[in-house]
């Protein structure tokens, strides 16, 4: 059995916001003691004596998270809020781990980050959680190092910290314990016989011609079909940034059969160049993509419905974790909380859920080696025995 409690406040005072999780969290517990947990917290509430008050209220506990543009639980859509989910398990291992200096070395600090969480447990690890810094390095790169990290089979989800907009974007928070980093990476990982499913939805549908990527670097494409990028987006946007974030590019990897979101932030009339929330390799396909709110949410229902198609024969869905994005939040405005409420609709009353909005998701693409850097995306998981 999995139980995994949710606590959630928006008091200003931080101290008092986590204690009113505490509380609910050890209600929903039933006298169960939680072995790790996670916490999503808004950067102006995020201070350390919030991890340290939960370690003091459940001895032995492990806490990892990072900071967040809003967050989401079973108590529904928040910002400048701190949710707190903990976990208690029946032969499964919850443990965590943290790694430092992504922008010197990602492999090393991938590797420091999921060895400390593999040495707190005997089991075979099967999902693991990642919230990453997303500016110091490509998270791409990140996820790329977690896969090598972990076994071949471990399902890899989750998100980069973030903070409430785009006006001031770093730093950000991860932290573990009695740690906490600006370019770090931290890890929940579930090791044992866990049941778990993923789904992602975006609810966005292509429009026009496709293109093929001809050069690119991190976060920023400079030619499509061997022409400035900004030729392909003039046939059919006239502004690039925040008035583009309805309007993301999909792209499709070579020998990829699904395609991923790529938000456009920018370009340069000089260069021609495009600049994006991620990277697009070359030979990727691109073509430009549009939603209304109401699109927009069925993709948000449309990964809650799958991801419980998809849950494992068998087993009971028992917990859910949700990676949204803070474009999602921007775009969908004062109807961002109805992802809430269709997370409360679809799972139901019995599955407690928890998650935040970031600035990149972290989830499967079909036909590709290692889970994607996503953008404008809704990230279900499922977890259950």
């Amino acid at each position: 059995m999995l139980t995994m409690a949710v606590g959630q406040s928006d008091d200003v005072d931080p101290s008092d916001a986590i204690a009113t999780a505490i509380d609910a969290c050890r209600a929903a517990l039933g006298g169960r003691s939680p072995q790790a947990g996670i916490i999503f917290s808004a950067f102006d509430s995020f201070d350390p004596s919030i991890v340290t008050a939960v370690r003091d209220a459940f001895p032995g506990v492990s806490i990892m998270g990072s900071t967040s543009a809003a967050e989401i639980s079973s108590d529904g859509y928040r910002e400048d809020s701190v949710t707190l989910a903990l976990f208690a398990a029946d032969g499964v291992d919850v443990t965590t781990g943290l790694g430092r200096g992504l922008g010197h070395d990602v492999e090393a600090a991938c590797a420091d980050a999921v060895g400390q969480a593999r040495a707190a447990t005997g089991r075979e690890p099967k999902v693991c959680i990642v919230l990453a810094e997303s500016f110091v390095v490509d998270p791409q790169r990140t996820l790329d190092a977690m896969a090598r990290a972990l076994p071949a089979d471990v399902t890899i989800v989750g998100g980069t910290s973030a903070r409430r907009d785009f006006v001031t974007v770093s730093p950000t928070y991860q932290f573990c314990d009695d740690r906490v980093a600006e370019d770090g990476v931290a890890v929940l990982l579930f090791s044992g016989p866990i049941a778990s499913s993923v789904a992602v939805g975006t609810g966005w549908r292509t429009i026009g011609a496709t293109g093929t990527v001809t050069r690119s670097t991190y976060g920023s494409v400079q030619e499509i079909d061997g022409r400035p990028a900004i030729d392909f987006l003039a046939r059919y946007l006239d502004a690039t940034g925040p008035a583009a974030y309805g309007n993301p590019l999909a792209v499709n990897d070579v020998g990829s059969d699904e395609a991923y979101l790529r938000a456009i932030q920018g370009s340069d009339p000089v260069t021609g160049s495009v600049m994006l929330a991620g990277s697009v390799p070359v030979g990727a396909t691109v073509q430009l993509t549009t939603a209304d709110t109401d699109q927009i949410l069925a993709g948000t229902r449309d990964a809650l419905v799958r991801a419980g198609q998809t849950f494992p024969a068998g087993a009971r869905p028992e917990a859910a974790l949700i990676f949204s994005c803070a474009v999602r939040k921007f775009v969908l405005g004062s109807r961002t909380k109805v992802e809430a409420e269709m997370a409360h609709e679809v799972l139901g009353p019995n599955v407690p859920f928890a998650g935040l909005y970031c600035y990149g998701e972290f989830g499967p693409v079909r036909g590709t080696p290692t889970s994607r850097l996503l953008n404008e995306t809704f990230v279900t998981l499922l977890l259950g025995t």
